[in-house]
């Protein structure tokens, strides 16, 4: 960063860090393949920082080393080896017989770039600052007086300006422009309405299957037989889930079973406290209770055989 800096004083060319970036990733490598550079008792900056500058803080160099921390050499170089992943990565438009890497000098300056991002970022910080002054100001009318300052267009308007006809034909393209704002004001509102509409459809539809689905189960008898609950499949399974954690399972209060195994045992559990006493079936809404009985047997048909492991 430092030399990023320092080029950015220069007004040094983006595309001519390339050195640079290589740099840095050869001497990442190069503590990668011998990590005792930054870690024996007194390493040298010389070799160990990238500009070969003295350490900001030697003691601290010395204190890493004196703590003899166990594992800290490995993860040294597992940190230093991500990097250099990452930073091949972030300087891929720099590699060898690349575009920049093969562009002449003249190229180059004629694609000029700031080393930094700085420019815009604080463009973007005066933009919001201004606006915070002068609320009613538009995007539009911000841009206009950016460029008009950046450009010195006063300067130019002296020189250029001769005739009544040339601000007549200034105070046109003003008032033109005020129809442009209009029609982006108008097309942001109707982004906006139209993105909340879609999200309110959402949510009702939601909302409107919940209801659906709560209805559904409602009406769905509790079967407290551990036999037909043990070969469950499917949405029966799925459905006698719900159906026992609106009774009041205390088995089923908390978080619920995701495999179809832990579903039928969590069901199995729940009749064995619920034949213990240990449960009853709370409010009125569960009165519709399945029991088996020798004129009836549970029809297994209609059920769907596969195993659903995600339907909760």
């Amino acid at each position: 960063m430092k030399a990023i800096r320092i080029s950015v004083d220069k007004q040094e060319n983006m595309l001519d860090l390339g050195p640079l970036h290589r740099r840095v990733a050869d001497h990442i490598q190069k503590i990668i393949d011998d990590p005792n550079i930054l870690l024996s008792e007194n390493p040298s900056s010389t070799i160990g920082s990238l500009d070969g500058s003295e350490w900001q803080n030697s003691a601290v160099i010395k204190k890493v080393y004196s703590l003899q921390l166990p594992h800290i050499q490995d993860l040294l170089v597992a940190f230093f080896t991500g990097s250099k992943n990452t930073w091949k990565r972030f300087t891929s438009e720099f590699a060898p017989d690349g575009l920049i890497d093969e562009a002449t000098a003249e190229e180059k300056e004629l694609a000029w770039m700031p080393a930094t991002n700085d420019e815009n970022e604080g463009s973007l910080g005066s933009f919001r600052l201004l606006m915070r002054k002068q609320p009613q100001l538009t995007l539009l009318g911000h841009n206009a007086m950016t460029m008009f300052f950046k450009n010195d267009t006063q300067a130019f308007m002296a020189a250029k300006f001769t005739e009544k006809e040339d601000y007549q034909f200034l105070h046109k393209l003003g008032r033109d422009s005020q129809g442009l704002e209009k029609q982006r004001r108008k097309e942001l509102v109707k982004f906006c309405n139209e993105r909340q509409a879609k999200k309110t459809a959402r949510q009702e539809a939601r909302r409107k299957k919940a209801q659906e689905n709560a209805a559904r189960i409602a009406g769905i008898a509790i079967i407290l037989d551990k036999k037909i609950v043990s070969a469950l499949k499917g949405n029966a399974l799925n459905d006698q889930i719900k159906v026992f954690k609106d009774a009041g399972a205390p088995n089923l209060k908390q978080k619920l079973p995701k495999k179809a195994d832990e579903k039928r045992k969590a069901l199995e559990n729940a009749v064995e406290m619920y034949e213990k006493g240990e449960w009853k079936i709370d409010g009125d809404d569960h009165n519709d209770i399945w029991e088996a009985s020798e004129e009836e047997e549970f029809d297994f048909e209609g059920i769907d055989n596969e195993d659903s492991e995600d339907d909760l």
